[in-house]
């Protein structure tokens, strides 16, 4: 498996191509009971009392056709299960760039996005880097006015660089409706630009 990862990764972390491709890889699963972890043959009791849960059963049924979207949803329903929010959001998340590079499943992409974000409603999140990655997840899925006061929370923060350049160039595209996707690099061009004039 190449572990290149040559270029920018994405505002929401989402590695550049090289290795993006073996997302198929990062997780596996047992062919015999569903179980979906790293490594496999490291699970443990509590991994394996998942695996007789209603929500294990539930993602496992998941109607996404992708199998490497579906392992992370299986996962991120363990890590929901446990009580590990920013993981679920995390494993989530990578099912949504899963879709991302199939382009036939940019509305499956859309619908992951909000399915990530919910893992994270409900308490306030201290990380800096989770609520960046939050606020590009809610860009992306066109969660305009959520993005919008997540920004504002973040910009009344007075927040250093690089932080700062990045919540101001989600409100650029907050303004504008772009859900597009955009990288670290492209954020921080735009910054370094501005700043020039």
């Amino acid at each position: 498996m190449s572990s290149n990862s040559w270029g920018s990764p994405d505002l929401d972390q989402r590695p550049p191509g090289m290795f993006r491709v073996t997302a198929a890889d990062w997780l596996q699963e047992c062919p015999f009971c569903g179980y979906v972890a790293p490594s496999i043959d490291k699970g443990d009791a509590k991994a394996r009392s998942f695996v007789d849960t209603p929500e294990f059963q539930a993602a496992c049924l998941d109607p996404l056709a992708d199998p490497a979207s579906r392992r992370f949803l299986v996962r991120a329903a363990q890590d929901a299960y446990y009580g590990d929010r920013r993981s679920a959001f995390l494993n989530t998340l990578c099912a949504a760039w899963v879709a991302d590079d199939d382009k036939a499943q940019s509305s499956e992409a859309l619908t992951l996005r909000l399915r990530a974000a919910a893992h994270l409603e409900g308490r306030p999140i201290k990380s800096i880097d989770t609520r960046l990655l939050l606020l590009d997840v809610l860009r992306r899925a066109q969660r305009w006015e959520a993005a919008e006061a997540l920004a504002s929370e973040l910009t009344a923060e007075d927040l250093g660089d690089p932080f700062a350049d990045i919540v101001a160039f989600h409100r650029g595209k907050i303004e504008a409706s772009d859900s597009g996707r955009f990288t670290i690099a492209q954020a921080l061009e735009q910054a370094e630009t501005e700043e020039d004039f």
